[in-house]
């Protein structure tokens, strides 16, 4: 009897005990002071501080397996003369110089440039790598090095100076050399990753990452149209001509120069956008040189007091300085004064970006403005011409109308130019050589107060004088010197 008692007490006793420990065990577990605080957080976490960064790091090591073999070394061969010694009565020259050798022959050099450059584009065997102007520069000689450290000759297809583009070919019996895969340079964002590639100092292979510093960055050397996107990533002498790329391996830009004040890199790279090559190489390797259009107009932005004085609204647009005569801007319709919107439908930006987008037009082809005439909306089709070189382009400044800068008279100009408040007008800033204004003896510092008899108050009824007058004599008012000049011009007079 008292067996079949303890048998049910002592199983409840063991069950008890059982319970007891997982309770404790799982209190134990359960309690903070138990794990450290990193442990805890650590375990709470789906992956590791570290993986964003090794994801990183992989993607950097693709990207650079992909890219570096489209990308080459660009040597460059100049030969020439200089000048002869003319320092021979120096006590310390006839240990440098061969006493055989006379004061007056002709010294003959040869020098060696280094760059980068990257291959674009192939046609069978015949490859294309495009570099910037400045790496080949007079050069009489070029040579290809590729990534397996082979070397061969390169044939300059043609330049674009404007933009600082070289476009190089080779002929190589493998057809399997990479092409570098273009990207989209109006997708970049300041802070996106991107790598340079390149030959800095001679260092072949290399490459530096950073990020997009900024953008549309202007005020480049000698004169280069371009906008340019800013990089940290490290660039120097040997990286020019060389891709920057983006994080999925797609060149952005054409690493073109830097600004330090050491020769070295402290940060501030400039490449050249992907989008702004690529009318200049296709023209490059389809024709052999690049054509940019032309409208034929003087463009430029105003201030807030010309702003007043127009109707306009600062930054509304691009305004027309000047029309060149028998130009496509003079045969489509525009006036000086007018204000450029929208090409073809898109805004056009600041005067730099105008003057870029018209020269990318393809010369005989139609452009669509959007102008406001001094308040009036109108639309123009222009038919582009072709753009000549720099002096060809300095030799039709005489053809510019109407010749001359206007400024309004500001309070301060009127005091400091002691003009009477019953005189109106607007002032003569500055007449350009063999134009209209200089033919009828305009002259900077008169005062325009009429224009065929109707009175000038602002630069708007100005302009509008100018539209009306253009083709037909009238008569001009001036202030010179506190003086009324009468100055009448004759039928026929533009220029």
């Amino acid at each position: 009897m008292s067996s079949r008692i303890h048998f049910p007490t002592s199983l409840a006793i063991l069950v008890g005990l059982l319970l007891g420990l997982a309770g404790f065990a799982v209190i134990a577990l359960l309690k903070p002071a138990a794990i450290p605080f990193q442990q805890v957080m650590a375990e709470n976490l789906k992956e590791t501080p570290y993986d964003s960064a090794i994801r990183v790091q992989e993607a950097f090591r693709l990207i650079s397996a992909e890219v570096m073999p489209s990308v080459v070394e660009v040597t460059v061969h100049t030969k020439g003369v200089v000048e002869p010694l003319k320092d021979r009565a120096h006590p310390w020259n006839e240990f440098f110089q061969d006493p055989s050798q006379p004061d007056n022959t002709p010294k003959y050099y040869q020098s060696q440039g280094l760059g980068a450059g990257v291959i674009i584009e192939r046609n069978k065997n015949t490859y294309y790598v495009i570099t910037n102007a400045h790496v080949v520069g007079a050069s009489e000689e070029i040579t290809i090095t590729l990534h397996d450290e082979s070397t061969m000759k390169a044939v300059l297809v043609g330049k674009d100076e404007r933009k600082d583009l070289a476009l190089l070919s080779f002929t190589h019996e493998s057809v399997d050399l990479p092409v570098i895969r273009l990207g989209d340079s109006d997708r970049l964002y300041v802070g996106d990753w991107v790598l340079a590639f390149g030959s800095p100092y001679g260092y072949k292979q290399s490459v530096s990452s950073g990020i997009v510093s900024a953008l549309g960055r202007r005020d480049a050397p000698h004169e280069n149209i371009n906008d340019f996107i800013q990089t940290d990533a490290s660039i120097n002498q040997g990286n020019s001509g060389g891709p920057l790329v983006n994080i999925q391996g797609q060149m952005v830009g054409v690493n073109t120069f830097i600004t330090t004040p050491n020769s070295g890199s402290i940060g501030l790279g400039f490449a050249i956008p992907v989008n702004n090559i690529r009318n200049s190489f296709r023209q490059l390797i389809d024709v052999g040189e690049v054509h940019y259009a032309w409208l034929g107009v003087s463009l430029g932005v105003y201030g807030i007091e010309s702003a007043e004085s127009l109707g306009y609204e600062v930054g509304e647009g691009v305004l027309v300085y000047q029309v060149f005569d028998g130009s496509p801007g003079d045969m489509a319709g525009m006036r000086p004064g007018d204000l450029i919107l929208t090409l073809d439908g898109k805004p056009t930006g600041d005067e730099n970006q105008l003057i870029y987008k018209i020269g990318d037009k393809t010369p005989g082809e139609r452009a669509v403005f959007g102008i406001s005439r001094l308040g009036e909306p109108i639309t123009l089709s222009a038919l582009m011409g072709i753009r000549g070189d720099e002096e060809v382009i300095r030799t039709m400044h005489g053809q510019a109308y109407p010749g001359f800068v206007a400024a309004p008279l500001i309070p301060e100009l009127r005091v400091s130019m002691n003009i009477p408040e019953s005189i109106t007008g607007v002032l003569v800033a500055e007449v350009y050589p063999r134009t209209f204004a200089q033919s009828i003896d305009l002259r900077p510092g008169d005062l325009i107060a009429a224009i065929d008899g109707k009175a000038i108050t602002n630069l708007a009824t100005m302009y509008r004088a100018l539209g009306d007058t253009r083709n037909r004599p009238a008569s001009w008012l001036v202030y010179r010197d506190g003086e009324p000049v009468n100055i009448h011009k004759k039928p026929g007079v533009s220029q």
